[in-house]
């Protein structure tokens, strides 16, 4: 498959892309290609790619870093057009609006990780598990004194944890 590096001129996003690809950037820019070889790209230091992007007189309009937390939080590339209205407009709200987000994708992600700790059933992967003892004790002579097993509530099956 044949690369070439790729600047999109709105974001800062930079890098490597199949030439067949669409020249839309995830924040909707249309991206420019550099002059460069996908070696010598390869090769280039940030300094050397920072200098080459000076050099062409591309200014990204917002940072990479904030495009993909707006897009991260709403998915809109006209969020992310009207965040950077609102940065050439009013810096200050841009900076509260901007925190809003990225609270949202710190919640979002804080989820998923909960998500992630907790048990899953292994064959149908719920996370609707009942822990239980089971077994005899000789000590106590009760049913259920004995190890933990986990039961998905989802499918049935059973297993130790």
């Amino acid at each position: 498959m044949a690369l070439e590096a790729r600047i999109c001129p709105k974001c800062g996003s930079r890098g490597l892309v199949p030439i067949e690809a669409d020249r839309k950037c995830f924040c909707g820019g249309t991206e420019i290609i550099f002059n460069v070889t996908k070696e010598q790209y390869v090769k280039m230091s940030d300094y050397e790619i920072n200098k080459m992007i000076e050099e062409m007189n591309i200014q990204p309009i917002i940072s990479n870093e904030d495009a993909h937390t707006i897009y991260d939080v709403t998915h809109s590339t006209e969020i992310i057009d009207a965040m950077i209205e609102l940065k050439q407009k009013d810096i200050i709200e841009y900076g509260l609006k901007l925190s809003q987000f990225k609270n949202q994708l710190e919640q979002r992600n804080q989820v998923n990780q909960q998500e992630q700790n907790q048990v899953h059933c292994p064959r149908c992967g719920s996370a609707n598990i009942t822990a239980g003892q089971r077994g005899y004790s000789l000590l106590t002579g009760f049913v259920g004194s004995g190890s933990t097993v986990n039961r998905c509530a989802n499918c049935g099956h059973k297993w130790k944890p």
